[in-house]
């Protein structure tokens, strides 16, 4: 899976999804197994995110490596990968969740996600990323840096809890 750095957060429409991969340089893209220059659209398909007003679909491009064969998804950072909770929810939940403050206040600002969203954000939080934040010494202050520090680490994004690797791309503007 292929991790595009975006700076906004809470943006979730196909035509932002959809500016942000028109404007990349497939070349400068690489695959998981190294190469660079190798990776060509394959395909696409839909993926849910939760958001206030409903759950919205999006179209996501899978690209395929002629280097090594796999195929990965091009995913912006404000989603996290088989999650239909966004990556600024989440962080706000485990954060809430961290400082003793009311963790399902999320809800009054997302009511699409209820007590049970938060309580299953609250357990994979505690079951797969609390200590790993603690042997990295990965703070949860700044999403930006938390994204590149779980990559670096442990290259999947952070709230990722199936193991398939993950490489961020910086798009140069």
């Amino acid at each position: 899976m292929i991790l595009i750095s975006v700076k906004d957060y809470n943006q979730f429409s196909q035509d932002y999804y959809e500016s942000i991969i028109n404007s990349l340089q497939f070349h400068q893209l690489t695959c998981t197994c190294g190469h660079s220059s190798c990776l060509s659209v394959h395909g696409y398909y839909t993926r849910g995110i939760i958001l206030p007003d409903g759950k919205h679909f999006l179209r996501i491009c899978r690209v395929k490596c002629s280097e090594c064969g796999k195929t990965h998804a091009l995913l912006l950072t404000s989603i996290v990968p088989y999650d239909r909770i966004s990556l600024s929810d989440q962080h706000t939940i485990v954060c809430a969740f961290e400082n003793g403050t009311d963790k399902y206040a999320v809800c009054e600002d997302n009511p699409s996600l209820d007590e049970s969203n938060v309580r299953s954000v609250i357990r994979r939080y505690c079951l797969y990323w609390l200590q790993r934040l603690l042997a990295e010494k990965i703070s949860l202050s700044a999403i930006p840096s938390l994204i590149r520090e779980c990559l670096a680490a442990y290259s999947m994004q952070f709230m990722q809890i199936h193991r398939t690797e993950a490489v961020l791309f910086v798009c140069t503007t």
